[in-house]
This record gives C-alpha cells, structure tokens and sequence, in this order.
C-alpha cells in the first residue's frame, strides 16, 4: 500500500471526497459480499462511502442513500483482533480532483433514493436505487461529463476460491424471483480500491487478507 500504517482516523485526516473502504459488520449478506473479490492489495472489503466533510459520508446502505456521522461508520466495522475498525481511506489522485465537487453534488442528491438489494445493473438514471459502489461509480462518472472514471466490472457471485455460486447469493435471488446478473456491468468495493486512480493514505486497524479467519464474529476472506 502507499500508506499501510494501523492507525485512527479521525475527521480532521479526511478531505471531502475521500473514499472509506469498510470491512462492515452484519450478517451473511455482509460475509458474501465479502467472499467475491479482494480488493487493495488483497485484503477484505465489503462497503464504500464517500467523505462528504463536517465529518459526514455518503454511503447507500439499506434502506436508503443516507448521510452517516464518520463515528457512527467507523462503529459499522468489523474489529480486527485489537479491537480497531477495519477501514480503508483512499484519495483520488491530485489530477483528478476537480472531479470531486461535482460528484458530492450528485452523491447528495441521491439521499433517501432506496438501497438496491437486487444488485440489478444501473443506467445511472437518478432517483432509482442504488448499491454503494454503484453510488460512487454514477456520481463520478457524472462528475466526468457522462464518460466513467471508475470502471463497470462484470458482476460475480461466486466464491472467488471455490468459483461456485455462495448458497446466500442462490437463495437471495430464488426468494427475490430475479435472476441472479452474474457477468453483468456493475462494480464491488473491492475492485474499486485497487484502481490506479486512488492513492491509499491511511489504514484503520489491519484488514483481513484472503484466507479465512475470523474476526468479531464474521468469517473475513484472507
């Protein structure tokens, strides 16, 4: 990493338009999601929200687009074994940072817009739904004059080490009657970490890697 030293984040180390790479606690939702893709550097992470500043981010988590206290997120987190939140802060490169008012504009507009449960691909129609990196992927690439700045990836729901089909995600779709969008355009938090265009600047706590281990009750891909 550019940056890989454990430490606390606290407000006054973020600049508007940062990106918190979370490994967030929860559920099996929460575990599946992690078990698809290694993000930077290949460790676990599951959700992304925006810095917005005044100590806020922006992060589409059920059931709506909402603003969310930087304390309140960072309480969000798995604990590694210290007992420190497993957060990943990125920045974008200083060449593209006239980007950023722009895409908070947008990022704000969508708050109380429905969290997309289903993963369905995005058009990047306003007021629809949206998943978190999905959020941040449209509010930069309409921050880029409609042309994407962070990349749309095929979609997987496949265990990354087995390449099967997590039963969560079979099941999920099976109740939901929607078709599971393997391989379709969409993007995951972990991808977007390791793209080229961010620097990291800062780590919170140690964030798993891909072999599996367990950390305050959920099972994390190391």
């Amino acid at each position: 990493m550019d940056k890989a030293i454990p430490t606390t984040v606290i407000a006054e180390d973020l600049l508007p338009g940062d990106l918190l790479f979370q490994l967030r606690a929860g559920g099996e939702e929460e575990w599946a999601i992690s078990r698809l893709f290694p993000g930077r550097d290949g460790v676990a992470v599951n959700h992304v929200a925006i810095y917005d500043g005044d100590g806020m981010v922006i992060e589409a988590v059920t059931p709506s687009v909402k603003k969310t206290a930087i304390e309140e997120f960072i309480r969000s987190s798995v604990l590694d074994n210290y007992r420190r939140p497993c957060v990943l802060v990125c920045r974008l490169r200083p060449g593209y940072s006239s980007l950023i008012p722009a895409a908070l504009e947008f990022a704000g507009q969508q708050l109380f817009v429905p969290y997309n449960s289903h993963y369905s691909p995005s058009h990047g129609e306003p007021l629809k739904s949206w998943y978190c990196s999905e959020l941040i992927v449209h509010a930069f690439r309409h921050a880029n004059n409609g042309s994407c700045f962070f990349e749309q990836t095929p979609m997987s729901f496949r265990d990354m080490d087995t390449g099967e089909l997590l039963p969560f995600w079979v099941n999920h779709y099976a109740d939901s009657g929607n078709a599971i969008p393997q391989g379709l355009p969409g993007s995951h938090p972990a991808l977007m970490s390791s793209s080229e265009r961010l620097v990291c600047v800062n780590v919170m706590g140690a964030l798993p890697a891909r072999i599996g281990q367990q950390v305050n009750g959920l099972e994390a891909v190391v």
